[in-house]
């Protein structure tokens, strides 16, 4: 029986387990999706060494991806990083983490929107030979996005895992083909930076592609509130997401490079003008698998945007439950439990922002997709780089402080991702790119803007950001400084729940 009654604010607990946060958070990475788009784009500058860059980029992530266990295990919420840095750093830091976070996320999804349509059309463009317009095949999927994120999370979460399944499944096989075949292009050189083109610095801009490759892990802490044990199970579902797409990263990678012969300059040449090299992977090796690549490629862009929506549409649910956005946004729909108004929020916005940009730039990676994603990154590492400092913060005078989870791993999670944050952002970027540290500018200006109304109108408003834990978080009395401010009732010990 659920714990949710109509009226609610208070998403339905239980209903998940760690398999389906895994799943969530790895459709949310789209490790398919992400070797597809990001490995050519990384190229130029990694050339043989993207093994590496890749795996430096995974034990950037690593560094973050502690600091998500380490808030998840005090204080599970739909909010995420929203609610750990209101509670490591304070409330205006908390009211900006969850301005940036969710405009970070929500124009993730009109990227993928577009993309999916434009992969979809391309597929049927060169299999039937019919010419559909691409928003056809976006409004299709964002219409099924739609229901099921209304009508079930669980169901949501299980579809990602199947279809994440299938696609990993297919990329395994064909990276393992090649890996066999590869001859003299297996190579451990691959993980030397003499094998980029340029050294050290084109090792470095790889990593940039890889960090981008791993936005989304966090996306299993947004479901504390409906996780069962989220102190031991949201923990678990982040680490085990982030293990598990990160070794398949750097094994794809280098079954790519391997595969492609990207050691000899030549074939590098031809990589590099090549559109869809993992097409001509199978094309060379597998040819029998080269429609399931394909489909496994829209496959992987739908669980994404299926991800990536759910996940938006709960920090708009905690954000909504706060106050700082409309106060509908935190209503929970009483027979489905699901965050409905901000379900229906979310789908018009990237309704009108895909149509609008994609209509703009084009649909496809370089076009919305790479313009919307690059926007999402910049806000979305920012808020990461501020977890780092809330996690150390925290923990700092607590007696549970340990010196490598809570000091040393949040300060190398900030070093490292500096770097990736100032390539994405810094000045001389091509149109349009070079508009997307000018839209977080501005999107920040506005964050200030509301921040001070809300300040001198409703001070208690702000008093309250980020307060709102899932119901077997740990008593006030266990929690380090600084303490908490969630309501009583949120914060009781619970008897222990039947793992069953």
């Amino acid at each position: 029986m659920s714990d949710v009654k109509q009226g609610s604010t208070q998403l339905q607990r239980g209903v998940l387990s760690v398999p389906n946060g895994i799943a969530m958070a790895a459709a949310a990475m789209a490790p398919v999706l992400a070797v597809v788009l990001n490995a050519p784009a990384a190229g130029p500058s990694a050339g043989a060494a993207l093994p590496l860059s890749f795996l430096i980029a995974f034990v950037a992530c690593l560094f973050v991806g502690n600091t998500v266990v380490q808030f998840s295990r005090r204080m599970p919420s739909a909010g995420s990083f929203y609610t750990f840095n209101t509670q490591g750093l304070g409330q205006a830091a908390g009211f900006f983490t969850g301005w940036l976070f969710w405009i970070g996320y929500a124009l993730l999804a009109p990227g993928l929107f577009c993309a999916f349509g434009a992969f979809f059309h391309d597929y049927v463009l060169l299999t039937f030979h019919a010419d559909v317009s691409w928003v056809i095949f976006s409004l299709a999927a964002m219409a099924l996005v739609l229901g099921l994120s209304a009508r079930s999370i669980r169901a949501s979460v299980n579809i990602d895992l199947a279809l994440l399944a299938a696609e990993v499944v297919i990329f395994l096989i064909l990276a393992v083909v090649a890996v066999t075949h590869a001859g003299p292009g297996n190579t451990a050189a691959v993980m030397l930076p003499s094998s980029a083109p340029d050294g050290v610095s084109g090792v470095g801009l790889g990593v940039v592609f890889g960090i981008l490759s791993f936005i989304g892990f966090d996306a299993a802490a947004t479901l504390g509130e409906e996780t069962r044990n989220p102190r031991r199970n949201v923990p678990l579902a982040v680490a085990g997401a982030l293990g598990f797409v990160g070794t398949f990263y750097v094994f794809v990678m280098y079954a790519l490079v391997a595969g492609y012969g990207l050691n000899d300059d030549t074939k590098l040449a031809a990589f590099l003008k090549d559109a869809n090299p993992f097409v001509t992977l199978a094309e060379n090796y597998t040819p029998w698998l080269l429609q399931p690549v394909q489909i496994a490629a829209i496959a992987g862009l739908f669980s994404c945007f299926l991800a990536i929506h759910n996940t938006t549409v709960r920090v708009m649910f905690s954000m909504g439950r706060d106050r700082v956005l409309p106060a509908a946004l935190g209503d929970v729909h009483p027979s489905w439990f699901s965050p409905l108004k901000a379900i229906v929020v979310q789908t018009v916005f990237t309704v009108v922002v895909g149509v609008a940009v994609g209509s703009w730039l084009g649909p496809g990676a370089t076009g919305a997709y790479g313009f919307t994603g690059a926007i999402g990154t910049v806000a979305i590492v920012l808020v990461y780089l501020a977890s780092n400092v809330a996690l150390l913060r925290f923990f700092w005078r607590s007696p549970e402080r340990r010196t490598l989870t809570h000091v040393v791993l949040p300060v190398l999670g900030v070093i490292a991702l500096l770097y990736p944050l100032y390539v994405v952002s810094k000045p001389g970027q091509s149109y349009p790119y070079n508009l997307v540290p000018i839209v977080v500018l501005v999107w920040l200006l506005l964050g200030i803007g509301l921040f001070v109304y809300y300040r001198s109108t409703s001070p208690a408003k702000i008093a309250a950001l980020g307060s709102f834990v899932a119901e077997d978080a740990l008593p006030l009395e266990e929690q380090p400084e600084p303490l908490l401010t969630a309501r009583a009732t949120s914060l009781q010990e619970p008897p222990e729940e039947d793992e069953r």
